[in-house]
């Protein structure tokens, strides 16, 4: 806050009132000291944890379903083969993929261990259509059940690999 008083040679001068400037400083002084919290130290605690069980999950390797997607002409796809076994050729094809896998998981009581160790391969052809290859992770991936505001997803299986890409065929 300015305050001007005319000096006798006709100058203004400046004259700063520090009251209002201190008694500012001590609020906020006063609200820092009061909105301060003491933290408790953090302190090292001895616990003395169980043994490591005998397996553990790491131990366990997962089970990898080998997916064959074969290319036939334009990209189009020929067959569908879950570890050997054909599936077909169309979009049945990606219904049974998702029944057998649906088997293998065992998901009548919602997602299980077996999911979580399970893993799919995917091999194409170089050729193939990519939109096969997603029809393909959507089948193994999960599926929806019931429609509208009643819908509910069930994941199935999530680790996911694709082998050595194919060469193209000449």
């Amino acid at each position: 806050m300015k305050i001007r008083h005319k000096g006798s040679s006709g100058e203004d001068k400046i004259e700063l009132q520090m009251t209002p400037m201190i008694d500012i400083v001590f609020q906020l002084l006063v609200f820092f000291i009061l909105t301060f919290k003491v933290v408790a130290q953090e302190a090292d605690f001895n616990i003395r944890m169980p043994a490591q069980a005998s397996r553990s999950m790491q131990d366990i390797s997962p089970q990898v379903l080998k997916v064959r997607i074969t290319a036939g002409e334009g990209g189009a796809m020929s067959d569908l083969k879950l570890d050997g076994a054909s599936l077909g050729n169309g979009l049945e094809a990606f219904v049974a993929l998702r029944d057998r896998v649906r088997k293998l998981v065992d998901d009548s009581a919602g997602p299980t261990a077996a999911a979580s160790l399970m893993e799919v391969e995917f091999d194409c052809d170089y050729e193939l259509a990519y939109d096969y290859v997603i029809r393909a992770i959507d089948a193994i991936s999960g599926y929806k059940e019931g429609s509208g505001d009643q819908a509910r997803i069930t994941r199935m299986i999530e680790k996911i690999r694709f082998a050595q890409t194919r060469e193209p065929k000449s």
